[in-house]
Order: structure tokens, then C-alpha cells, then sequence
């Protein structure tokens, strides 16, 4: 069996113009048949020659040295609000405690917090629209990590998906979006980029769902969300803890449904 995260990681952040990146999109869209297929049959499906399909196969044994994963992060620091701190610089400041008490405290009530205020429901509900959906396309600066293992059940169960981490990727998909798409903005760095906002609104006759998960209870796509997982941030690192947990959940319903 092809390490299908390492797949997925060259799929998302592979230069589309790369012969990589169309193997990468070629397997991910047949996993489910590759075990009953020989080398030489995954390459003529892939349309490349063996030796490519083996150079694709060492390139892809490298975790995190793949892709311009590196470069991206580069490009895109500046989408952060805050400055990766750990807790709020006011506590920081006028906190004569231990900081790591402090950290484990708050993120203990800030997950007690995001516990109680969770609508099991609607993520049912969600879990079965992902179930007749065609396609799960999502968009973010940057994309939670949580949102790469819920695409490995999203191709496990044979429904295509994209999480590309170039934002200029993203708005591709976007404008070529397929009917039956379900869209998932996910933000807990920076308020809804209008790139976004337009590119959903054009493309709203072909999305089935729009689902918003953010660390801001006002946003700017909020109207236009068929489901809203929101939570009160605090700037921190731990908003992206609090991110991919809400992801995790959605997952596990997804995979229980």
C-alpha cells in the first residue's frame, strides 16, 4: 500500500506544472484500486514511464523534503495575526506564576469551553453531506494540519478532495469547482481574504455546502455558510489546537457515518 499522507502532501503542495504533481493527482483519485495493480499498470494509468513512476515513488519516501513546503511557509508568514505565541502577551507580561501552568490551564478550560458549546448534530449532519457530496475542496492561509488526515478518510472512502496550501491554488479550484462541491474555510490566523468571499459567491450554484470553521464568532463569510463551527480566539497557538480538534471531530463522525 502507497503511503497515502505522503501522497497527499505531494498532492497539496506540488507545483501543478510538475509531472509530480500529476502522478500525485492520478494516484490520489485511484487509491482505492492500486493494490490490485502492478508498477507497470499504475504508470500507464498515470500516463508516465516506469522510471518516472519510481522517481515519483523515492521523492515521495522523503517526508517534508518533497515539495517547496519550505518556500511556502515562507511566502505566507506574513498571513498571520499573531506571532506564534504561546499565550496571550498580557498573561506573558503579568504573569508571576509558572508559564506552563498557566499554558495547561487555559487550554484545559479553552477545550472544557469548546466542549460544551459543540452542536453534535449539525456535525452529523455535516458527515452525511461529505457522504453524497462529489467533491471536498479546502481553502484557508494556512490549512490546519488536522485538515491532511481527514483528507486520507475523504480518498479512503473514494470522494475527491483538494487542500492545496498555495492560496493561488486555491482560488483555482475555486474557479472550476464542480457541481456538488462542498467547501470548507477554515481561518484562525487572518479575517476572510475577499478572494475568497468572491470566488464562493461565483461558484455558489455548484457548491452543495459551505462550512466555515474559525476562530472569530463574527466573519466576514459567516452569511454565506450553510454550517458554522466558530469558537472565541485568543491569538494564540492554542486557537490551532482548538482548530484541529473541531476538524478531528468532524472527521471521526465522518468515519463513523
Amino acid at each position: 500500500m502507497i503511503n497515502l499522507l505522503g501522497l497527499i502532501q505531494m498532492y497539496n503542495t506540488y507545483d501543478h506544472k510538475s509531472i509530480f504533481h500529476s502522478v500525485a493527482k492520478c494516484l490520489v483519485k485511484n487509491y482505492r484500486l492500486l493494490d490490485a495493480m502492478t508498477s507497470a499498470e499504475i504508470a500507464d494509468l498515470c500516463n508516465v514511464s516506469l522510471s518516472t513512476l519510481n522517481r515519483f515513488f523515492r521523492m515521495m519516501s522523503y517526508p517534508m523534503t518533497v515539495s517547496k513546503l519550505p518556500l511556502l511557509a515562507s511566502q505566507t508568514k506574513d498571513n498571520y495575526m499573531f506571532d506564534g505565541n504561546y499565550i496571550p502577551v498580557h498573561a506573558s507580561r503579568n504573569s508571576t506564576g509558572c508559564s506552563i501552568d498557566y499554558y495547561m490551564d487555559s487550554l484545559q478550560e479553552r477545550i472544557t469551553s469548546l466542549h460544551e458549546s459543540i452542536d453534535k448534530e449539525q456535525i452529523k449532519k455535516l458527515a452525511e453531506d461529505i457522504n453524497s457530496c462529489r467533491k471536498v475542496v479546502f481553502l484557508g492561509c494556512p490549512i490546519p494540519q488536522g485538515v491532511w488526515r481527514l483528507q486520507m478518510d475523504l480518498t479512503l472512502r473514494g470522494i475527491e478532495n483538494s487542500a492545496f496550501m498555495d492560496p493561488n491554488y486555491q482560488y483555482e479550484e475555486l474557479d472550476c469547482l464542480e457541481d456538488g462541491t462542498i467547501v470548507f474555510y477554515t481561518q484562525y490566523c487572518r479575517i476572510g481574504d475577499n478572494v475568497y468571499k468572491k470566488g464562493i459567491i461565483s461558484g455558489k450554484d455548484k457548491i452543495k455546502k459551505v462550512v466555515l470553521l474559525t476562530n472569530s464568532t463574527v466573519h466576514p463569510l459567516s452569511s454565506l455558510a450553510d454550517y458554522s463551527f466558530c469558537f472565541e480566539g485568543n491569538g494564540t497557538e492554542q486557537d490551532n489546537i482548538l482548530m484541529n480538534i473541531y476538524i478531528n471531530l468532524i472527521a471521526l463522525t465522518f468515519r463513523q457515518s
